[in-house]
């Protein structure tokens, strides 16, 4: 679960520079460069998800939302 916190962090960390470089006055080829690598850091970081998470133990029926304790109102 460390590994997938980190990453996450890194990627949100890497997009939210990535925005708000032009207004720091960055260079632009700086800016490119980062908006090529873009979609490999967002794709990485779904990877290192998908490979190391854990799946949830409800079903889409019991619970809409894992982390929420909320039964959904459908009828069976």
């Amino acid at each position: 679960m460390k590994k997938i916190s980190l990453t996450v962090i890194l990627a949100t960390l890497f997009v939210i520079l990535l925005e708000t470089a032009p207004y720091a006055g960055v260079p632009a080829i700086f800016v490119l460069g980062a908006l090529f690598l873009a979609p490999f850091v967002i794709l990485y970081m779904a990877y290192v998800i998908l490979r190391n998470g854990q799946p949830s133990s409800h079903k889409f029926e019991e619970r809409f939302y894992d982390d929420w304790d909320y039964e959904r109102n459908v009828p069976r």
